[in-house]
């Protein structure tokens, strides 16, 4: 997936080559980072696993509410995958910020420098065509949507051009804000929580 995979390997590129440990250099920066992607999934994941899920799938927009959102959704995902080398790293970041929570916009600064080294090298020009697929999961506050991606070109370190990225929505005071992708431990819990079959009040009255 675009968010599990294509963000994580921009952020640091030693991720998923089988470098060994004592090889790779780690900046207090990037350790910091680590140690707060480690914090987030663990926390998500005992999050998701209370979060009441949506269970009709293949509906989009129920209400006005779940319309919002889910223009939300698709304009930012289109705004992070918006990239051109030729307008510089600022540029590209703002874009991003504007429709994303400080968290959400946090997460993209952190690894604003690697990423854009990398579309600098590429010399990258991508514009994203997203569709909001279905929500997952909706607690209120917060709403997980499933988007499908299809990229003008691939990112660099990767081949593909279309995939499937799991997102948080926070509702602010300003609307409905991009926080960040789910990683694939919070993805897993999710799909497992959607394979497992729930038994009504009624049902075990039986």
């Amino acid at each position: 997936m675009i968010g599990r995979f294509c963000f994580t390997q921009l952020l640091d590129p030693h991720i998923g080559k089988g470098e060994k440990l004592k090889e790779i250099p780690v900046s207090k920066r990037n350790l910091i980072v680590a140690v707060i992607l480690a914090v987030v999934i663990a926390v998500g994941i005992l999050v998701i696993e209370n979060w009441p899920l949506h269970t009709e799938q293949g509906s989009i927009a129920e209400t006005s509410e779940d319309s919002l959102v889910s223009a939300a959704a698709v304009t930012a995902i289109e705004k992070v995958f918006q990239v051109n080398y030729q307008e510089g790293k600022e540029v590209w970041l703002n874009r991003i910020c504007e429709l994303s929570t400080p968290d959400g916009c946090e997460f993209f600064s952190a690894g604003a420098d690697r990423m854009w080294e990398k579309y600098l090298d590429a010399k990258s020009v991508v514009t994203a065509a997203t569709q909001a697929v279905d929500k997952v999961a909706d607690n209120g506050s917060e709403q997980v949507w499933r988007i499908e991606i299809t990229l003008s070109s691939p990112l660099p370190g990767s081949n593909k051009t279309q995939d499937t990225a799991y997102i948080v929505l926070a509702k602010t005071e300003s609307g409905w804000k991009f926080d960040r992708f789910l990683m694939e431990a919070e993805i897993n819990a999710i799909l497992d929580r959607e394979k497992t079959p729930t038994t009504t009040l009624e049902e075990g009255k039986k």
